[in-house]
């Protein structure tokens, strides 16, 4: 008993010890952090309100009146609330929107090695649900906007922050979409930085790619449906709904979308290219100079994340079929999950998957639409501040722009004409922050750079 005390009170000391050794400036950001993670906001067992409630409580701290700063809660949804604020600026210039969610996704503490709703640091990590996706962006944004307040930081272009929920879990109110038709006002701007790119360490842990998203795939949801009439299992007949349904799923498995690149994913195989080298690098050079390059485009398309961002792509997820197992079946239905360029349709994705099926017998159903949108194009305006941030955090580190293949809350602001782009400065190894999956965790010295990134660029945008 008395070493486990021990081991417990080294452990508590280690943290203090931890958090003592920060600057004041850094310690209070750190505690801001910590708050924010340990307040669970999964939709299972916790409230966005309560988080939301607890980071205006700091801004309140700082001066932010009720005209500056709110909570706004969604009718019927009490546990939905949304952050709101705005440093206004000086100039008619409308705003920069920093975004980021605070809903997580859910986690069973049995499964997690450490209290999933704890913050610990460890081994040079941070670990919590949401430690980095997205509280770490949503505590940077907090703390920013307090101590920009305590300096009487007078910015030009106003700041304007939103905090949200419902970007991890669709039963809930989506913060962005539910604020851009009932309040537009406090997301008003010229543009938007949101989560989606960070940055990317080698396997010796040094920075190799500074990331900054523009545009990402819609996701559109399609069914293949065969019906017939059935009868008796016992009498069974050539022509059987699963048979045919089964046999288009073979030929879909066949079937690729044709390779298109964009200004974002051009650049990226480019700039990519020699830091990756090798026959990958060699493909990524081939297929930005020629996306017709069919060898180029086989090599990449061996690796599931660049054949992502190449392509449209539909994938089957789930099958339904039959209604009794002494009966052929009438139904056989397959769920397609369709993540697709930008700049096509929804029909067209359903017209080319008709075409591939070859068989008129299959139905393609368009079940989940959602609204196209425009990658936000990478002017000067955005990229300059970039470029002298990260000039100074990591010279000589290139800036490759990125594309998701997944989806983030800028769909709802770029389809309402907010260019919105991902970018955070807080640097991984590819896939180490697990976020969504068991113990996830950042880097502690990510997050602090991410911090210094952020603050200079939201400053360089405000002047």
């Amino acid at each position: 008993m008395r070493a486990l005390v021990f081991a417990l009170a080294f452990a508590a000391f280690g943290a203090t010890a931890k958090a003592r050794d920060l600057s004041p400036d850094r310690a209070a950001f750190r505690s801001v952090y910590e708050e924010l993670v340990e307040i669970d906001t999964s939709a299972a067992t916790g409230s966005c309100t309560r988080a939301a409630e607890a980071m205006l409580a700091h801004l309140r701290a700082a001066g932010y009146s009720e005209a500056d700063a709110q909570v706004i809660v969604p009718d019927g949804a009490p546990d939905d609330g949304n952050l709101v604020a705005v440093l206004r600026g000086t100039s008619r210039q409308r705003a920069v929107l920093l975004l980021a969610h605070i809903d997580v996704v859910n986690a069973n503490r049995a499964d997690w090695e450490r209290d999933p709703f704890t913050l610990v640091e460890e081994n040079g990590y941070f670990y919590g649900r949401g430690a980095a996706d997205d509280k770490a962006m949503a505590a940077v944004f907090v703390d920013m906007m307090v101590r920009m307040k305590r300096e009487n930081f007078r910015p030009r272009r106003s700041i304007r922050m939103a905090l949200t929920c419902g970007e991890e879990t669709s039963p809930r109110i989506n913060g962005v979409d539910y604020l851009l038709r009932n309040h537009r006002e406090w997301v008003a701007a010229d543009f938007a930085i949101n989560e989606g790119a960070g940055g990317t360490l080698g396997p010796d842990g040094r920075p190799i790619a500074l990331n900054v998203l523009a545009g990402e795939k819609i996701h559109q949801v399609v069914t293949l449906t065969v019906t017939n009439p059935g009868g008796h299992s016992s009498r069974p007949v050539p022509e059987n709904a699963i048979y045919r349904l089964a046999a288009g799923l073979e030929r879909l498995s066949q079937f690729q979308f044709p390779v298109e690149l964009n200004e974002v994913t051009r650049t990226f195989f480019e700039r990519m290219a020699p830091i990756v080298g090798g026959e990958t690098g060699a493909a990524m050079a081939a297929i930005a100079r020629d996306p017709s390059d069919a060898a180029a485009a086989a090599t990449l398309s061996r690796d599931a994340s660049f054949n992502a961002i190449m392509r449209t792509t539909c994938v089957a997820t789930q099958v339904e079929a039959g209604h009794a197992p002494n009966a052929l079946p009438q139904r056989a239905v397959a769920t397609l999950s369709c993540r697709v360029l930008q700049g096509h349709t929804a029909e067209e994705v359903q017209a080319a998957l008709q075409t591939a099926l070859a068989d008129p017998q299959i139905t393609v159903a368009i079940e989940r639409r959602r609204e196209g949108s425009t990658a936000p194009r990478l002017t000067r305006e955005i990229m300059a501040p970039v470029e002298r941030a990260a000039a100074r955090l990591w010279p000589g580190v290139p800036i490759i722009p990125t594309m998701t293949p997944g989806a983030t809350d800028g769909r709802w602001l770029n389809n309402a004409g907010i260019p919105t782009y991902g970018m955070s400065g807080m640097f991984s190894t590819p896939g180490e922050n697990n976020a969504h999956g068991l113990n996830e965790k950042i880097r502690v010295q990510s997050l602090y750079q991410g911090r210094d990134f952020l603050d200079a660029i939201v400053r360089d945008y405000a002047r």
